[in-house]
């Protein structure tokens, strides 16, 4: 299974512009299927490179060498799961983590097991458990994993040739996590108390005990620790307090002090960018409108390299994920709009940028569209933020799609590539997002607006900025169709509910429409955090639930509706898609249906992709042809903005 063969998927080639394409629309398939890969690590010595690949629904992982490009390695990991964390040992052997792709979801869970790899005898020999904390610099046979043990986090030091782990700390709250100091001591845990806080422990020494040092309500401006800090004693913050974002800052947890490094005054700090050799942050990432990058040590070796690839990707998003040991190689994946991701090796010394694998390379950036973002005032004068999509050739005013994220609250739409987004564009819809109160991304503030708004204020955001499309004609006001999924599909029934002229139809997938079910099933109404967190975010007595319950006034969607759901789903329970369907067809309202007992919240696999994402193009094809705006109910009261 493990002979060495030569590989044909890293074809060498110097690119600094992908070829283009024809003026023929992609089919749908190439944006229904699957990345052709996930990810891709060099080696410390820069020898090796190591992929996670798709052919097809079947996953493999793979180790080739650099120069010769020999394949070494080639694991196959069979259609349900893929490599996703990959973590260099030693200069030839590689610790991998498998995960299982969930049939029916978008998620994927890591399945517990770790493996180690011998780039040269191809050996795989397993190395226990657990999720990788970090790496040990000053021993590279061992790891620090985290194993959640009744409730409470346990912390391993695995010793990767033995399988032999030595507890080294247990989180002093429940459901607790570990950062660790620049030499691999856990001498930091959060966790979360019986009563809903958020709690962070600190030590002054591996095997001391534990001692309290912050504790925060879940309404509460707070700071994390992220990441061993600058200096000694010091960690990275996510610091939301004394402002709306949330910034990156500095703890010392020697002298108790706080120290903000940089915050941005409308975005929270999207990410981190991280030394895959040294461990160490040289940057922060804020995405505001597009993505921007800030440089916390531009002395940095990455922060010059990072930089100049930004300049020859101009108008792309760079990330450096994988580098040799002297920084001589990296590997860089650069996305965009209209990019939905690209390998390249950077060699510092020769200056040369190679293309290693394309995501998608099906997808040509002449044949996807430029996604723009916006920013307006709503009804009561706050500013929200999103994004549009439209094809050069998309009639202005055209029919649109309006787009809306699920989640909602910690989630948002971001500028870049998009399945979805890209198909509809391609055929001649313009499609808005937006990033209502309520998402994450965008302050404390911003997203504690959305509690308690559920189907009101939340609402008439994206009320107002499909408004605002129509009044600065990209949107013909008689064809516009609203959808999403999870919350998303609860926004387009309720969008269609509260402003009955405004669209010609709406679909749903896997959504929640009765507000009063999601507080009984599901799998976030199972535990105690979770029944308080639904509390938090709906703010709702019984009446209030089945007021702005799309399921409890079904009788006033007079638009067009499709329904989308999985017989596995146990985020939304399918009763909230039965129940909604029984409900329409009592209206008068039949809606076109799509049920497949075998997927859950989120379709899976290329045939069943395919068929949602030509249904759904079918779908809002035939209600946007234009003609009269629709009608205001099937029972002639339409529905007030309140």
């Amino acid at each position: 299974m493990l002979k060495p063969r030569r590989a044909v998927w890293l074809a060498m080639a110097v690119v600094h512009s992908l070829p283009g394409g024809g003026d023929e629309l992609p089919p749908v398939a190439a944006f229904a299927a699957l990345p052709d890969v996930e990810g891709i690590t060099i080696s410390p010595t820069g020898r090796y490179l190591t992929a996670s690949i798709r052919q097809g629904e079947r996953a493999a992982f793979q180790i080739i060498t650099v120069a010769e490009r020999e394949m070494k390695v080639n694991v196959a990991l069979g259609d349900k799961r893929e490599v996703t964390e990959v973590v260099w040992l030693t200069d030839e052997v590689a610790l991998f983590q498998q995960s299982w792709r969930v049939m029916g979801t978008d998620y994927k869970v890591p399945t517990g097991a770790l493996s180690t790899v011998h780039a040269e005898t191809g050996f795989v020999q397993p190395a226990g458990g657990g999720s990788v904390i970090d790496i040990l610099p000053d021993r590279p046979d061992h790891i620090l994993v985290h194993i959640p043990e009744n409730r409470f986090g346990i912390a391993y030091r695995l010793d990767i040739r033995t399988r032999y782990p030595r507890q080294v700390a247990r989180s002093a709250a429940p459901f607790g996590t570990f950062v660790t100091d620049a030499n691999g001591d856990i001498l930091i845990t959060v966790g979360q108390s019986n009563d809903n806080r958020q709690q962070i422990h600190t030590r002054p020494a591996p095997r001391k005990r534990w001692r309290l040092v912050a504790s925060f309500g879940m309404e509460d401006a707070a700071w994390l620790p992220v990441r061993f800090g600058p200096r000694p004693n010091t960690y990275y913050t996510l610091d939301s307090r004394g402002g709306g974002t949330e910034g990156l800052g500095v703890y010392d947890s020697a002298t108790k002090a706080h120290e903000m490094i940089i915050r941005h005054p409308t975005v929270d700090v999207t990410t981190l960018l991280i030394d895959p050799a040294a461990r160490d942050v040289y940057g922060v990432r804020f995405d505001h409108h597009y993505p921007q990058i800030a440089y916390t040590d531009p002395s940095h070796p990455l922060a010059g390299q990072h930089f100049g690839l930004t300049k020859m990707f101009a108008g792309d998003t760079v990330q450096l994920v994988s580098a040799t040991r002297d920084r001589r190689l990296a590997i860089a994946l650069v996305t965009g709009d209209r990019r939905p991701g690209d390998y390249f090796l950077v060699n510092t010394e020769s200056k040369k940028v190679e293309l290693l694998k394309s995501r998608k390379p099906q997808l040509k950036p002449e044949s996807l569209s430029r996604t723009s973002p916006i920013e307006l005032q709503v009804r009561d004068g706050t500013t929200i933020y999103g994004y549009v999509t439209s094809s050069p050739k998309a009639e202005k005013p055209g029919p649109m799609v309006v787009y809306v994220h699920g989640g909602p609250h910690g989630m948002r739409d971001y500028w870049g590539y998009d399945d979805t987004v890209q198909l509809l564009a391609s055929r001649g819809f313009h499609v808005l997002q937006v990033n209502f109160r309520g998402s994450g991304g965008y302050g404390v503030d911003y997203e504690r607006a959305g509690f308690g708004e559920w189907g009101r204020r939340m609402q008439d955001d994206v009320t107002d900025a499909t408004r605002w499309a129509v009044q600065n004609d990209i949107a013909d006001p008689s064809r516009i169709c609203i959808f999403g999924a999870s919350y998303g599909a609860y926004s387009a029934m309720m969008g269609t509910i509260r402003e009955p002229g405004l669209y010609r139809c709406a679909l749903g997938m896997y959504g929640i429409y009765d507000l009063t079910l999601m507080q009984k099933q599901g799998d976030i109404s199972r535990t105690l955090a979770g029944e308080k967190f639904i509390r938090r975010i709906l703010r709702a007595d019984e009446n209030d639930l089945i007021a702005t319950s799309p399921l409890h006034q079904a009788h006033r969607i007079g638009a067009q509706v499709m329904l989308v759901h999985g017989g596995l789903d146990e985020r939304t329970p399918p009763e909230h898609a039965t129940r909604l369907r029984k409900a329409l067809i009592r209206s008068g309202n039949e809606p076109e249906w799509l049920f497949d007992r075998q997927q859950g919240h989120g379709f899976l696999g290329d045939a069943a992709r395919v068929d949602l994402f030509q249904r759904m193009l079918a779908f809002f094809q035939e209600h946007t042809r234009g003609g009269n705006p629709p009608s205001s109910t099937k029972d002639g009261n339409p529905a007030a903005a309140s």
